[in-house]
């Protein structure tokens, strides 16, 4: 890119084509109506081969930006655009500077707006030199040195310097850049790159260090350009040291990164410049911003104090399909605003930052073979390992999938250890974007609107679907015990945002020991159980189908080994949308409407009634069977409230049956025809008439 920009900063007046020398006065001239500085030692042109050779060659640029928002602007509460604080602008000086020791430039033509070149190549001993200051603030400095800089078959218009105008002090440069940047050749090249940073921050007339570093890059190239795209960047190997101040302790804290091979394929610089260019309409047509994109070998080391610091190594990482889809914004209309020392609104300012991020997507991406190291005290460290983290589908209207595999953490602090086999959310559909805009406003002009309207806020924003799964969770904590799970997933989605019409979850193979069980009397109950170890599994399904108006509550079951197993299934039909769209307001009133259809439960023992019973009894001093004949008697006078002998009758029975032999113990209620609800509330009146109305049914073994 320094190549790029050297090489394509430049203008010229419309002539008939030049070559060699003449083509060369037309090039510098260009530089000089940009405000460019180019000097040389001397020019000499070979004719016979068409070459070009600058000595002791040096292109600058200087300047200063005046009035520029240097500080943090709090835009909160701003109605629209306000005037930047006189006391947050500041003076930016900037000086940037190449210079070699000889630029040899093969073929180089010149005909109208367009420059061409076969070959144009810098000498090893090329430096490049960028200094900026800010207005007590303070200053950076690089400097780099290059070798092997070279393009091959080098084309691009040059631009005109646009037009003054301190109203559009940012987008007047668009036509500028899109000149200078979507430009065309076969290589453009920089064998070895080797960078010194440092920065000073100033206060009170004093400059304290606050980041210095060095970046060593090797076999830098793009190849294949024309028009603003790009088949192929690569780079062979980063290698960057970076050492910045740690506020807390005043020290330099390191960072060390490097990594290998990396390639891009396929990239639009044209597409990306287009999504702020206010000419281009929307037209949901969709770019491919890069087509493919890998990278290997990365490791980076980051103190975190003196003589601890966290290693982060990564084998692969894969990008593929990033795409855009141009987004009405003011992004340039905002940077316009800001130079001419205007603050955004925050309504304006959220709503281009979200447009901003809606104009992405990408199919899939992914990084594998992690390996994360975390200091836990002097000489010890904690090791955590990945497999791979991957996401897919991520885009404007939702999220594919977010997933982890293989987490394993053996040595966590005190002797813990966590692993997963499998672990990912995904099925995210976003809410609508227009609804979200509307919202932003309603939010911006009045901030006390989401806390009386949380429903209303949450419409706009929560997501219309959501999922999670969990495969292989192992959790072992000293003196606790171990915690597994051996799956765990849910799904989530609505048709009357925020509250969801679908709903199903499912747990297999939950271990948790019984001392990590907090009260103690429970810890009691489950051992006098016989349990050292609560094994379960559940399952529950929600659904209304907006169709048919119904509801339906089914497989919710919950089976503890040792125990037992509870299942039950319930539902109800003419249950309106209104239920769901305004359950604060119209809930109470839209649920009387609904019908009950019918319902089941049932409880199959596995020794929680015999188990129990006797650590009742013991507990209480009472033989078994004296304790037995209490519940009976109890859970018959439960029942004089309904004041229906049959029914009582009924339950006795079916609790005697039970208690005597603990096997199975089932409750149906299934009326010959919906019942309304109102119905059954007003039936309150007559109890004894509920359990023939919905044809109750209690049954034991």
């Amino acid at each position: 890119m320094t190549l790029t920009t050297a090489l394509a900063l430049v203008s010229g007046t419309a002539f008939a084509q030049d070559t060699g020398e003449a083509a060369f006065e037309a090039y510098s001239e260009g530089l000089k109506k940009l405000g460019l500085q180019f000097e040389n030692g001397s020019v000499d042109y070979d004719a016979g081969s068409d070459t070009l050779t600058l000595t002791d060659s040096t292109l600058s640029l200087s300047g200063k930006i005046e009035d520029f928002p240097a500080e943090e602007t709090d835009v909160t509460g701003n109605d629209g655009g306000t005037d930047i604080d006189p006391s947050k602008l500041a003076d930016i000086d900037y000086s940037i500077s190449i210079s070699s020791g000889t630029v040899t430039i093969t073929g180089l033509t010149h005909e109208d707006s367009f420059f061409s070149s076969a070959n144009w190549t810098y000498s090893d001993d090329t430096e490049i030199v960028i200094e900026g200051s800010v207005e007590d603030e303070g200053r950076l400095k690089m400097e780099g040195r290059l070798a092997g800089m070279s393009a091959t078959n080098y084309e691009f218009e040059l631009p005109e310097l646009p037009p003054e105008d301190s109203a559009k002090q940012a987008s007047r440069w668009l036509p500028f850049l899109k000149s200078a940047f979507l430009t065309s050749y076969d290589e453009v090249k920089v064998d070895s790159t080797a960078v010194t940073l440092e920065a000073y921050a100033s206060e009170g007339g004093s400059e304290t260090q606050v980041l210095s570093g060095t970046m060593q890059m090797d076999g830098y190239r793009l190849a294949g350009a024309r028009d603003g795209q790009v088949d192929e960047y690569s780079m062979d190997k980063l290698t960057q040291v970076m050492n910045t101040l740690d506020p807390a302790s005043g020290q330099m804290l390191a960072q060390t990164t490097s990594q290998g091979k990396t390639v891009y394929n396929d990239i639009d610089i044209r597409g990306f410049i287009d999504l702020f260019d206010p000419a281009v309409p929307e037209s949901g047509e969709v770019w491919t911003l890069i087509g493919s994109g890998s990278a290997v070998d990365y490791v980076s080391s980051q103190e975190i104090s003196q003589g601890l610091s966290i290693k982060v190594e990564a084998e692969k990482a894969t990008l593929d399909d990033v795409t855009m889809i141009k987004r009405e914004n003011n992004v340039l209309q905002l940077l316009d605003q800001i130079f001419d020392k205007q603050a955004p609104g925050p309504e304006e300012l959220i709503t281009n930052v979200f447009q901003f991020y809606r104009s992405f997507a990408f199919a899939d991406a992914r990084v594998s073979g992690i390996s994360v190291i975390v200091p836990v005290g002097p000489g010890l460290e904690s090791a955590i390992k990945i497999e791979e983290i991957a996401m897919t589908d991520i885009g404007s209207d939702g999220i594919g999938e977010m997933m982890l595999v293989g987490l394993d953490a053996p040595k966590l602090p005190e002797g813990a250890s966590v692993k997963i086999d499998w672990a990912a959310i995904g099925d995210i559909e976003f809410a609508e974007y227009s609804p979200m805009k509307e919202m932003i406003s309603t939010l911006m002009a009045d901030p006390s609107y989401g806390e009386n309207n949380p429903l209303e806020v949450a419409k706009a924003f929560m997501p219309r679907s959501f999922a999670y799964e969990i495969e292989g969770l192992d959790v072992n904590i000293p003196n606790v015990g171990q915690t597994a799970i051996g799956k765990a997933e849910m799904t989530m989605s609505t048709t009357v945002p925020p509250i969801p019409t679908s709903v199903h979850f499912k747990s297999d193979g939950i271990r948790m020991p019984v001392s990590a069980i907090d009260d103690p009397q429970a810890q009691a109950l489950f051992q006098a159980l016989g349990l050292d170890t609560i094994i379960w599994s559940d399952e529950a399904r929600l659904y209304w189908d907006e169709a048919t108006l119904e509801l339906r509550l089914e497989r919710l079951m919950l089976n503890v080994e040792g125990l037992g197993r509870a299942e039950a299934s319930m539902r109800f039909a003419n249950v309106p949308k209104a239920l769901f769209e305004d359950p604060e307001g119209q809930g109470q009133l839209a649920a009387i409407s609904a019908q009950f259809v019918d319902a089941a439960i049932s409880f199959r023992d596995e020794g929680l009634t015999t188990n129990g019973l006797k650590f009742f009894a013991d507990a209480q001093g009472l033989p078994e069977n004296v304790l037995r004949e209490a519940l009976v008697a109890q859970a018959a006078g439960a029942t004089a409230p309904i004041q229906n002998e049959a029914f009582t009758k009924m339950v006795s029975d079916a609790v005697s049956k039970f208690l005597d032999d603990p096997k199975d113990l089932r409750v149906t209620l299934a009326p010959a025809n919906p019942v309304p609800l109102a119905q059954i509330l007003g039936s309150m009146a007559a109890p004894q008439t509920l359990p023939d109305l919905l044809n109750v049914k209690i049954e034991a073994n």
